[in-house]
Parts: structure tokens; C-alpha cells; sequence
């Protein structure tokens, strides 16, 4: 007899046998990835500086950022923020999936792999403070993609769901726009495709998104008529014409750099080469069905395949002609992943019965073949990106031990000073950016270089920073450092006292002047602004 009321499993039964795959794979890849994060206190500068709050604001055009911070309480507290994160780009594979049509069980595994395992995830949880947000940005995005895809009027909510995203974080407009491009493409792909009903879907398209930065840009300023001019944040939404043809082969350039020809830091060889293969895979798949299905036929047809799947690498690349004058992070490349997600998806429409590339029954068994080398390569892709995340995760945890035990003999310097009282006020001055005194933190630098190019992976150099010092040592050191004032500190720099003081560790290091007990860290070699 079938046992009624029971919730919980009618909820799961009215959900896809793929849906429920998705969201699986996606919680159990994405904690084993990101275990040692979850599991450990990892800060970096800006972590450091905002254990309790979300940093920028309606300023910057992050408005929504206030609402969405507290949902998992306001403290930066890596297993809860980053569960959280994971749940939310794991609701938003399932949106993925269902916005491209993808049901197969191998798409339900590969495509929460690849949001999860891409490295821009690595440095969105760098800044634990903010992932779970950023994470909800990433979620509102897709779940707009899939609205105006799924329904005639989709396109309504979807405007307000990518108004509210780019209030948390303007550069996943991109995410969605790859999305769409990529469901364009896909619905280009059967012999039968409907060439006029795809362009006028594409035309709507890119008028839902231009009305959604105008509504966001409208909301932005009312909120805050100024904003802030960093990265050229104050200038987002604004289109030079004259400009656009060099944006858009910048934006392409910067694609095929980090792809194939001028990789980032982290990317090993072997990646690397992944990475080609993905390229070429997709390029095979795209040129393969156009042959197959004969779309020379039809010219019109032909010029908008041709298009559409021109424009999924310059969707991907869209951050540069979104924001031209912003230097580009890591964090502002999430969509780059969409690369995997297409791969996959051409994979599973590829091996459809009767209209896909190997849906002949005499076919078969190239399809098999195609099927165990394309998931093959991507769930390689997956096992590179899990290796290269938790050696940077293990850098940021050495960078940290390192930098506590900087700052812990730092302070026992001063306590142990003759005269010093607790409550004195006390500053450690010198920069070792600007210092000709070896960093003493980073002789034995342990690859660290390598993770120069992964956006908020935290080295030694970057935890010694003025800016972070007070809080370091005010959260994980529990010493309250009184305020010494930016003048009190530009007279002590000239002072010559501090000139003639040796850095630290030489005797001496520590000196009150101003009546501020200073410990010098450091030569610096330009003066200090």
C-alpha cells in the first residue's frame, strides 16, 4: 500500500529524474572540491577586513548586496557561507540544464562538475565574506536565463531576477548572456530549425538584456546618483560605438589567451591541453552537425549558425565590452566555464535518436566513442580544476600560519619593550612592496607564484599590507589597536628617529615616538604616500 503524506518524498518525485542527479552530484562534487575550505578559516586581505559585513555597497552598484548578506547570518563563517554558495550554484546547474534542454544523466553530472570545480569559484570563496551573496547572484542570473527561454513571458520576472543579480554582482549579466547565446545556437541545431523564429528570439534576447542594464542603471543611480568611479564602475552601461569593433576583438582576444594561447598562472600543461581539446571539441561538434544536417541549403540559416556560435566565445568574453575600462579578475570570468557546459550539452544533443550527429542506430558506436572521450576530457577538466583549487586553498592556509606567526612575534616585540604599557597606542610601519629588506615571510615561497593569476588566492605579502594589519590583528591576534592618525604617521616616517631605527628583528626595531611605540618592519625603498 502506498504510504500518503509523505512530503518530502512527493517533493522529490514531482522532480525530473535529472534535476535530482544534478543536484546530487552537484553537493557531493562541490563539498569534496572545496572541503579544505569549508573546513578551515582561510582569509585573504579583504576577509580579513570584513568578517562581519559585505564590504562595498549601493556605491558601487551593489545594492541588493544588503538584503541577500544576511540570509546566513553576517559573519564570515566558511562551512555555513560556503554550503550555502554551493546549494545556490547547485540550484543554478538545475536551471542551466533546464534552460538548454539537457536531460541526459551524463549532463545532470558534467555541468554542476564544471560550475563547481572552475577556478573562479576557488576565488569567490577567497572572499568567504561574500561568496554566499555572489552565489545568489549566480543563481538569480541563470534562473533569468531559463525564465526567458521556458515561457512567452518569462521575459518579465527575468528582467527583475537580472536587475536584482547585477545588484549584487554586475559582471554575471555576462553568465546569462552565455546562457541565451548558447540556447540560441542549440535551437539552430536540428535540420528542421525554424532560422526566422531563432532570430526573432535572438532579437528579443538582446532587447530583454539591454532593457534590464537600462532598468539596473536607472535603480543604481536613484539609489546613489555617484557611483563610485573604481574600475570603471561609474561608466558601466555606457557603449562608445566608436569604440566597439576593437571591445569585441579585445573580447575574443581575452578568450582565446586564457583557453589556448596565454594561459593563467594556475593552468598547468596538462590543463592546458585540456583546454585545447574542449576547443576543438566544441568546433568539431559545431562543424560536424552543420554538415550533417546540410545547413548550406538554406544560406540565411547557414550565416545565423555560423553567427550564433561566433558569439558563444564573445558572450563569454562580454565582461569587455560591458566593462571596458575594468581590470578583469578572476571573479568577473565565471561564465568562462560555459565553455564545459556547451561541450556537454553538444555531446548530449549529438547522441539524440534520429536528428542528433550519431542518432543512427549504424552510428552508434562512433557515438559511444565520442560520448566516452568528450565526458572523458571534461571530467579530466573537473579533476585538474579539484587539484589546482586545493593547492591554492593549502597556499592560503601556509600564507595565514605564517602571517599569524609575523603578527603574534610582531606583538610580543612591543609588549616586551621596556616602558610599554597595555593600551598604548602602537603602529607597524613599512611596506614590503615598497622594501628593499627581503620578505621574511616568502624566502621559501612554495609555488606561491603560481597563483598569482587566481583573483584573491592570499600570499604572505598581501596579509603584511598597512591596510590589513589592524584587523588581523584585532580578529585573530585579539589585540585592540588604538587609531594612530595618517598625519601622526606621516611625521613619524620623516622623523629622523624612525629613519635611523633598524628594521625588525635588529635590536632597536621598536621605538615611542609621538608617543606612539613604533615597530619598523622594513627598508622601505620609496617613501610611502
Amino acid at each position: 500500500m502506498e504510504e500518503k503524506g509523505d512530503i518530502l518524498r512527493e517533493m522529490l518525485a514531482k522532480l525530473p529524474r535529472h534535476i535530482r542527479w544534478c543536484l546530487a552530484s552537484g553537493l557531493l562534487s562541490g563539498i569534496l572540491i572545496h572541503a579544505y575550505m569549508l573546513t578551515n578559516k582561510l582569509p585573504n586581505w579583504d576577509d580579513i577586513n570584513n568578517v562581519g559585513g559585505y564590504a562595498v555597497g549601493s556605491e558601487f552598484g551593489r545594492w541588493f548586496l544588503k538584503y541577500v548578506h544576511p540570509l546566513d547570518g553576517i559573519w564570515s563563517v566558511p562551512w555555513l557561507s560556503g554550503l550555502f554558495a554551493i546549494g545556490m550554484i547547485c540550484a543554478a546547474a538545475c536551471m542551466v540544464l533546464s534552460a538548454l534542454e539537457l536531460t541526459s544523466i551524463t549532463s545532470a553530472v558534467l555541468v554542476p562538475l564544471m560550475m563547481l570545480s572552475f577556478p573562479g569559484v576557488c576565488s569567490l570563496f577567497t572572499f568567504m565574506f561574500t561568496a554566499d551573496c555572489y552565489a545568489v547572484g549566480i543563481l538569480l542570473s541563470c534562473s533569468a536565463a531559463w525564465l526567458i527561454r521556458r515561457y512567452r513571458y518569462g521575459f518579465l520576472p527575468g528582467i527583475v531576477l537580472l536587475v536584482l543579480g547585477m545588484g549584487i554582482y554586475q559582471a554575471y549579466l555576462c553568465l546569462a548572456l552565455g546562457i541565451l547565446v548558447c540556447g540560441l545556437f542549440l535551437d539552430m541545431l536540428p535540420k528542421d530549425a525554424d532560422a526566422g523564429a531563432v532570430f526573432k528570439k535572438g532579437i528579443k534576447t538582446f532587447l530583454i538584456l539591454a532593457v534590464s542594464v537600462a532598468v539596473y542603471t536607472l535603480v543604481s543611480r536613484a539609489i546613489f546618483p555617484e557611483l563610485d568611479g573604481y574600475n570603471g564602475l561609474d561608466n558601466m552601461g555606457k557603449l562608445d560605438p566608436a569604440r566597439l569593433p576593437r571591445l569585441i576583438l579585445r573580447a575574443y582576444k581575452y578568450v582565446v589567451q586564457y583557453f589556448l594561447l596565454k594561459p593563467y598562472s594556475y593552468v598547468s600543461g596538462f590543463a592546458r591541453f585540456l583546454n585545447g581539446l574542449c576547443c576543438l571539441l566544441a568546433a568539431g561538434y559545431v562543424i560536424a552537425c552543420f554538415v550533417k544536417n546540410k545547413k548550406w541549403k538554406n544560406p540565411w540559416g547557414a550565416v545565423l549558425y555560423f553567427f550564433l556560435a561566433a558569439a558563444i566565445p564573445l558572450s563569454m568574453g562580454s565582461i569587455i565590452i560591458m566593462a571596458p575600462d575594468a581590470s578583469v579578475s578572476l571573479l568577473m570570468l565565471y561564465q568562462y566555464q560555459l565553455l564545459y557546459v556547451f561541450v556537454a550539452a553538444m555531446l548530449e544533443r549529438s547522441l539524440k535518436r534520429g536528428e542528433g550527429l550519431f542518432g543512427q542506430t549504424e552510428k552508434r558506436l562512433w557515438g559511444r566513442a565520442a560520448g566516452v572521450l568528450t565526458a572523458g576530457v571534461l571530467l579530466l577538466v573537473g579533476y585538474e580544476n579539484f587539484v589546482v583549487i586545493n593547492q591554492a586553498y593549502f597556499r592560503m592556509g601556509i600564507a595565514y600560519e605564517r602571517s599569524y606567526a609575523w603578527y603574534n612575534r610582531m606583538m610580543a616585540r612591543i609588549e616586551e619593550t621596556e616602558g610599554y604599557r597595555p593600551g598604548d597606542a602602537f603602529a607597524l610601519i613599512g611596506e614590503f612592496g615598497m622594501s628593499g629588506t627581503p620578505d621574511l615571510l616568502g624566502s621559501y615561497s612554495m609555488d606561491g607564484e603560481r597563483f598569482d593569476d587566481l583573483s584573491g588566492v592570499a600570499k604572505e605579502t598581501g596579509m603584511l599590507t598597512s591596510g590589513v594589519r589592524h584587523n588581523f590583528m584585532k580578529t585573530y591576534i585579539g589585540v585592540e589597536m588604538p587609531e594612530v592618525t595618517e598625519e601622526t604617521e606621516a611625521a613619524i616616517r620623516a622623523s629622523e628617529e624612525y629613519r635611523a631605527m633598524p628594521s625588525y628583528p635588529a635590536d632597536g626595531c621598536v621605538k615611542r615616538i609621538e608617543g606612539v611605540w613604533v615597530l619598523k618592519t622594513c627598508e622601505e625603498i620609496v617613501e610611502a604616500p
